[in-house]
């Protein structure tokens, strides 16, 4: 019996070694088990793109390697192809958020705003510069009036006017002067309203002080000229039928233009046209003379970008639209009075747009990638490039090509070959701006150029153009308004 103890012993070790091992593998299988069952991650919400799983390889437990992950990046938002780009919805307020389009960002607004006045011009005009003339004009001989000359010849006669000493004595010498400047007026109306005679005395006073006046020896010899009478018999008629800022500054502006102009010049003879007109226009017809001046012979070099076609509207549009008449007969009575004409074609606002500014309106844009392929990589600063009002790409900072030589020397672009494949970008993806896409574009830059566009073209304006007298009447009229001139030497 003892003979079988050490076996009995080895049988009991082995049956014991054999049980540790089953129950160290056994749990060694379920704890691989449990790393082979991954949980499926969240998906992650991101409009128009799917996300694939992230792919979890296991090494085998031998090898004593650490899991390893390795996600399946997905391209960004950015690498959509441009037929993506082109359906989506441009995004209103991405413009001043997006790092590579600023050029519309509030900071560059604010940094180009001292440039408005010059940014808003006449057709032809932007390049142009203003010639002094090199002495005297062979035209100065037939001019109406001239201070100094009236001084010179009144310092030859023998009587001199005493010079009035104190505040008193100059405010009684200037009522003086106006009442004989009014005079004429009280002999051609025989009895007029008082308040009608102080509007009277009020704009006479300025029109003294705009030509220099301070004698009234001057004011006799002024009168004493037929012609610069019925001037100021004109203007005093025009603004006592209406007292307003805006007809004041237009009948003192005609006036000092036919007393002060030369009498073989244009602009003599159509401030006197004007002088005849006034009195018989209204706030409407201004405004629409006024309109058709900003739309038709002048545009905006900065409305590249929403910010700035919305400063745009709010500068240039909305003062004049409150008396915008809807009534032919206002553009009957205008073209009667020779300061419009008909045209044989109606052009409606979409198109007038469109043709004053093709970058902006008449192409879709690029996209980032296109971008940096053009520029070899370098990109444009992007302080030179916006979004675009009818795509969710991206344009240069310019309204037309016209203008792209001066884009490009503010921009530091010098090389030639990247100069043209831009403007060759810009028309890559032409668009036509009609219809209710266009209409949907101005409305969201402005309601109000929305508005502007239905009375626009269902009214007489889109078939109208302005004359010399008409353009003259309507820069009387913005500069009354918004204290901003035009330079119409282009068209006088």
């Amino acid at each position: 019996m003892s003979t079988f103890i050490p076996y009995v012993v080895l049988a009991v070790v082995v049956l014991g070694f054999f049980g540790v091992c089953y129950a160290v593998f056994n749990k060694s299988e379920s704890n691989s088990d449990a790393h082979s069952v991954i949980s499926k991650p969240p998906k992650k919400s991101r409009p128009g793109r799917l996300y694939e799983q992230e792919k979890v390889h296991i090494t085998p437990r031998e090898t004593a390697e650490p899991i390893v992950t390795e996600p399946v990046v997905a391209e960004p938002i950015d690498a959509v192809t441009d037929t993506e780009k082109t359906m989506e919805i441009p995004a209103v307020e991405s413009s001043t958020e997006d790092t590579i389009a600023l050029g519309e960002s509030p900071d560059v607004m604010d940094e180009t705003r001292c440039f408005d006045a010059d940014a808003t011009q006449m057709f032809g005009s932007e390049n142009s510069e203003v010639v002094n003339p090199q002495g005297p004009s062979a035209l100065e001989e037939t001019r109406m009036f001239n201070a100094d000359e009236i001084n010179e010849h009144l310092s030859n006669k023998e009587e001199d006017e005493p010079e009035p000493i104190g505040p008193w004595a100059q405010a009684a010498q200037e009522d003086k002067r106006v009442a004989l400047a009014i005079e004429p007026f009280a002999h051609a109306f025989g009895v007029v309203h008082g308040d009608a005679m102080q509007f009277v005395a009020d704009i006479t006073r300025d029109a003294l002080a705009v030509l220099g006046i301070t004698k009234l020896s001057e004011v006799k010899l002024l009168l004493q000229n037929i012609v610069i009478q019925e001037a100021l018999l004109a203007m005093q008629k025009a603004y006592a039928g209406s007292p307003t800022t805006w007809m004041k500054t237009a009948a003192l502006e005609a006036f000092s233009d036919v007393v002060q102009s030369p009498k073989s010049s244009t602009p003599y003879l159509v401030a006197f046209d004007a002088l005849r007109v006034l009195p018989h226009l209204t706030l409407g017809h201004f405004q629409v003379m006024a309109l058709t001046l900003l739309l038709q012979y002048s545009r905006n070099s900065n409305n590249y970008g929403r910010i700035h076609f919305q400063h745009y509207v709010e500068k240039y549009i909305e003062p004049f639209i409150s008396d915008l008449p809807h009534d032919s007969s206002f553009y009957r009575q205008l073209d009667y009075l020779r300061c419009t004409q008909q045209e044989r074609e109606s052009v409606t606002l979409t198109q007038l747009l469109s043709n004053s500014y093709p970058f902006v309106f008449n192409y879709r844009g690029f996209t980032k990638e296109e971008l940096f392929r053009a520029t070899d990589g370098r990109g444009v600063d992007p302080r030179f490039v916006v979004r675009s009002l009818n795509s969710n790409l991206y344009k240069l900072a310019v309204v037309d090509e016209s203008l792209a030589q001066r884009f490009f020397r503010e921009a530091r672009i010098s090389d030639p070959m990247v100069q043209r494949d831009l403007i060759a970008l810009m028309k890559s993806k032409p668009t036509a701006f009609r219809g209710e896409e266009a209409r949907q574009i101005m409305d969201d830059i402005s309601p109000v150029l929305s508005d502007l566009a239905r009375v626009y073209d269902e009214s007489p304006m889109c078939s109208i153009s302005l004359t010399l007298l008409g353009l003259y009447l309507g820069r009387a009229h913005v500069k009354a308004t918004i204290g901003e001139e035009f330079d119409l030497s282009h068209w006088f």
